[in-house]
């Protein structure tokens, strides 16, 4: 049986105090690394962003600074990438196309593409957005497939950059997720689609269409996007899903929208919703009759107001009453 002697004790208390000792001073070196890099990435940014900034606002061709920009190289030729792809984001028209060829110029579509079948999700992810602020034609079948990615997270970021490439297609690949498991959550999908049905005809007969599909969470989503377009035409079309559509997710979706695109084609079907055994289907179609001219919708409040109902009672005795007609002499 060992014995625990004095001197053993010492040399374990010294063994110890060198590790914490040793341990500390790696905790410090790491931090002053991170700090010197830090540094450095943020002087680097000092010395891009105002040459990128002159770059993309210059009203005139500059071949000195197109040149100073095109041949920055290293870590600082990673700064100006970021600084160009920043900035892409909020131009339009010819400073955009000013950038997107500078970036092309440095060769850097070709290394996004590259990123993009990478076998790490962050990496695949980062160089799909990427693609998609560049908006190259040459990139719209690599973003359409990746839309099918086995990650929700890629898929999520390619069905957003798809919003690039506006057409029947894109919409189809955004909505074919929605028939899944459900991992790309729908917000993301119909942002999407609000860009393209702005932005194509195509793309906005593709999520009409979409009112009709077998599957109820896209039969919400295009219902859910044609309101946010406020496409009073589809008024008609969303009136129908909300009377006949036997999924309450559907109908409330077709609801909401009718708050924004509401006609008076479309009183009765909401006026049906406000009997809907679903109460958020009820209080959002009262809501949409509320946004009416109170001419179109004058019957169908009395009625709603002569029904008990502890969900829209109250939402109607809280509007101002309408003015009275004055009398005239």
């Amino acid at each position: 049986m060992t014995l625990l002697t004095p001197h053993l004790i010492l040399v374990a208390l010294a063994a110890l105090w060198t590790l914490i000792a040793a341990t500390v001073l790696l905790i410090l070196l790491s931090h002053a690394l991170r700090r010197g890099r830090s540094r450095h990435r943020e002087e680097l940014d000092r010395r891009a962003r105002p040459l990128v900034v002159r770059f993309a606002l210059a009203e005139e061709d500059d071949p000195a600074l197109e040149g100073t920009l095109a041949r920055a190289s290293g870590a600082f030729g990673d700064r100006v990438d970021e600084r160009l792809l920043s900035v892409l984001e909020t131009l339009r028209g010819d400073s955009r196309e000013r950038i997107v060829a500078l970036l092309v110029d440095r060769g850097h579509p070709p290394r996004l593409r590259r990123r993009a079948r990478s076998r790490r999700t962050t990496v695949r992810a980062a160089a799909l957005r990427r693609l998609g602020q560049l908006a190259l034609p040459t990139d719209e079948d690599l973003i359409r497939g990746a839309t099918a990615d086995p990650s929700p997270v890629v898929a999520a970021i390619a069905i957003r950059a798809a919003a690039s490439y506006p057409g029947r297609a894109s919409v189809a690949a955004a909505l074919e997720r929605l028939r899944g498991r459900g991992e790309v959550p729908a917000l993301v999908v119909v942002t999407s689609l609000i860009a393209q049905g702005a932005a194509s005809a195509d793309a906005l007969a593709a999520i009409r269409e979409g009112l009709v599909d077998p599957s109820s969470r896209v039969r919400a989503a295009c219902a859910q996007t044609l309101g946010e377009l406020t496409s009073t035409a589809d008024a008609a079309a969303l009136g129908r899903l909300l009377r006949r559509d036997p999924t309450p997710g559907v109908q409330l979706a077709a609801a909401t929208a009718l708050e924004r695109v509401g006609r008076a084609s479309a009183v009765p079907a909401l006026l049906d919703g406000t009997r809907s055994p679903w109460g958020p289907v009820r209080t959002h179609s009262l809501l949409a009759l509320l946004a009416l001219p109170r001419e179109v919708t004058a019957a169908a409040l009395a009625e709603v107001a002569r029904r008990p109902d502890p969900l829209l009672t109250p939402l109607l005795a809280a509007q101002p009453a309408p003015p009275s007609p004055e009398a005239h002499p």
